[in-house]
């Protein structure tokens, strides 16, 4: 997907490929796990705190731990949970100094006719947020119900546009009901699935089919082809006008229909679609379904069957309440033991990167935005309608552990100011260490989510250091190594999977 141009400065976009894959082959080789995908055991070695941080947000930093320290774990994400309460001016600097943020349709549709950069802004935007956000379970929940209600920015970065501020972020914490009836008369999504153009004439089960299969029950939720049929009857004269919801009688089908078992009865108009949607928002297969995907995406690839249906229970007694639901999963024993279990999407990873190394981009995000391109992870960029993969498998291959490995090899480069418009203080973030064991120690301290190191993989870092775990380092010489031991660190599993 090329959506990047190539743009001038200190190094080019090819040249900072091609740097930070030379800074690679040149620092990773001493330590044989650099980049490698195994996962690192957790037993025994799991910071609690740490472990609720590497879910909860996209990358813990020091202000995180000491806020859960304070507040304690349930104290917390309790606070999390309730983001309008938490003060965020970097993203309020960040809505005035980007206006069309907040635009109306009318206005994005216009700015995107005049600049093609609107489409560009919403994705660097996005992985600004994630970094950038004091409200980071929110932004965590607003990427999982990105994938759920997949719709790629495509050829309308406006519609987009409005599908993730007036659905996603509106409803994200809210009630499942409300945010499956928004998604429904969402014009992004109308289009996407051709319900647009859905009439009595002709109905496309494009929509009726996802939003059975993807957005509640599930595919094996317990409908039929039939189904599919009559939802997608029930749904037409569903369309938009002018970047907003419209029914359009003319276009509606007014027969009998039967859906899930239930009858429709003829001469009904909009309100039997909102019959059904809410049909689905209630059905015990969607409770399941819904409950499967959060625990996957939150706790393991492979979610306890015990969590799965308590959470779908949670689910089902508060009327799909996503605040309750996600409180029920985080204070659950099968969440607090899967540590080491979620293998960071490259999303995750660069976001992590970021918030770790307190990295700062200071003119845009372009260079990242081409990583993630060829990690196969843009914003908004899945074309199928099911959303960014949310298993290790997808992500596991050698091209992308590879990207992820030279991701990490630029920090490196970027602290020697060879990047124009990023910095990181790496020096400051890793506290004073005289001794070699000691800057390992305090490197790991400041890097990893949740994992302790094996002292065997301890002994590898400090032999890359200096020749003996106890040799002191003058400050010419931790200035020189820590770069590349941060690098070994964050390329490592026990960054790569939380």
């Amino acid at each position: 997907m090329a959506v990047l141009e190539e743009k001038a400065g200190t190094v080019s976009r090819r040249g900072f490929l091609k740097a930070i894959s030379l800074a690679g082959l040149g620092l990773a080789v001493p330590i044989q796990w650099a980049g490698s995908t195994r996962r690192a055991a957790a037993e025994g070695r799991l910071d609690p705190l740490r472990h609720v941080l590497s879910r909860l947000t996209w990358g813990a930093r020091p202000a995180d731990l000491e806020q859960i320290r304070a507040m304690g774990i349930e104290g917390y994400l309790d606070w999390q949970l309730q983001p309008e309460a938490i003060p965020d001016p970097t993203i309020a600097q960040l809505l005035q100094d980007v206006p069309v943020l907040s635009a109306s349709y009318r206005e994005a549709q216009r700015q995107e006719a005049e600049d093609w950069q609107l489409g560009y802004t919403l994705m660097w935007t996005r992985l600004y947020r994630a970094v950038h956000s004091e409200r980071q379970l929110f932004e965590r929940a607003v990427e999982f119900w990105t994938d759920h209600f997949n719709v790629p920015i495509g050829d309308s970065a406006a519609e987009k546009l409005i599908d993730d501020r007036e659905v996603i972020r509106k409803h994200a914490f809210g009630q499942f009901r409300s945010l499956l009836f928004a998604s429904a008369q969402s014009p992004a999504m109308l289009y996407y699935l051709n319900n647009a153009s859905s009439d009595k004439e002709h109905p496309n089960e494009n929509y009726a089919r996802e939003v059975m299969e993807l957005h509640t029950l599930g595919v094996a939720g317990g409908y039929t082809e039939q189904d599919v049929k009559e939802l997608a009857r029930i749904l037409t004269g569903w369309t938009a006008r002018n970047g907003t919801f419209y029914f359009d009688p003319e276009m509606h089908d007014y027969g009998e229909k039967t859906l899930l078992g239930r009858t429709f009865p003829s001469g009904r108009g909009i309100e039997e679609g909102l019959e059904a949607l809410d049909m689905l928002a209630t059905h015990p297969s969607t409770a399941q379904f819904i409950a499967t995907k959060l625990c996957r995406h939150f706790v393991s690839d492979s979610p306890p069957p015990s969590l799965v249906a308590s959470t779908a229970q949670a689910f089902s007694a508060t009327d799909g309440d996503l605040r309750a639901v996600l409180r029920h999963i985080f204070t659950s024993a099968e969440f607090m033991e899967s540590g080491g279990q979620k293998l960071r999407r490259p999303l995750e990873y660069v976001a992590a990167v970021m918030r770790t190394t307190q990295l700062e981009v200071v003119e845009d995000y372009w260079l990242l935005l081409s990583a993630l391109e060829q990690l196969g992870h843009l914003p908004f960029g899945w074309k199928p309608p099911n959303g960014y993969p949310d298993v290790a498998a997808a992500w596991l291959n050698t091209n992308n552990m590879l990207m992820r490995w030279k991701i990490a090899f630029a920090l490196p480069i970027i602290s020697m100011g060879w990047v124009d418009g990023m910095y990181t203080p790496l020096d400051s973030l890793v506290s004073r260490s005289d001794t070699a064991a000691d800057l390992v120690d305090a490197a790991s301290a400041a890097v990893l989510p949740a994992l302790s190191l094996d002292p065997q993989d301890r002994a590898q870092l400090i032999s890359f250091v200096a020749d003996t775990a106890d040799q002191r380092l003058r400050p010419h010489e931790r200035r020189d190594k820590l770069p590349a031991l941060a690098a070994l660190l964050i390329s490592s599993p026990y960054f790569q999977w939380c």
